[in-house]
């Protein structure tokens, strides 16, 4: 009786560790939301363990993908180098991960650019071309903002989905395991009983 309640409690340890052992975004730069007011050179994805190197990133603005000069792995660390400075407005990080189970997750960071206009423009430009780049620029800024706040809203809904999917595949498995532990208990016992009579 003792050994079948030590068995039914190193089970129960080791189930939380086994669901928890997919790997999950740490920390990030630019981490998800912010507004980024200086040249960025580099974006840099931090994991809870160390990922393959299957992992990449995409950069992406109004559906359009940045090249990205070059994509590494690192331990846990995955870095994209931009090739040139980001234009002001709403940017979306698309990175997909391997983790050391082999199991791919993948996610979303956005944030925003908003840089004064003389850092941004290296070249000379006449008036009426930086008058029309502000036009510009201030039009974008607003139809960024508004696909930010959607972008944020749908990326906050898939998360919840993504919990609750996890959260309840995890109670499924742990339910499962107490149940094929209480047969094994019951049918342990019924032939105990069988061999006593």
């Amino acid at each position: 009786m003792k050994k079948i309640i030590l068995f039914l409690f190193c089970t129960l340890l080791i189930v939380p560790s086994l669901v928890s052992a997919h790997t999950s975004l740490s920390s990030s730069n630019p981490s998800e939301g912010q507004v980024v007011t200086e040249n960025l050179e580099q974006i840099i994805l931090t994991f809870g363990t160390s990922i393959e190197e299957l992992s990449t990133m995409d950069l992406v603005k109004d559906g359009n993908k940045i090249p990205l000069e070059e994509i590494k792995v690192e331990n846990m660390q995955l870095t994209g180098t931009l090739a040139k400075p980001l234009e002001n407005g709403s940017y979306i990080i698309q990175w997909t991960i391997v983790g050391e189970d082999g199991h791919p997750i993948k996610g979303e960071i956005n944030f925003v650019v908003q840089m004064d206009q003389n850092e941004v423009e290296e070249n000379p430009v006449t008036p009426e071309e930086s008058e029309a780049n502000l036009e510009d620029d201030s039009q974008i800024d607003q139809i960024g903002q508004n696909s930010e706040d959607q972008n944020t809203a749908s990326d906050t809904v898939e998360k919840t989905d993504e919990q609750n999917d996890d959260s309840s595949s995890m109670l499924i498995t742990v339910f499962i395991i107490l149940i094929v532990i209480f047969v094994i208990v019951l049918l342990f016992f019924t032939r105990k009983k069988k061999r006593k009579s």
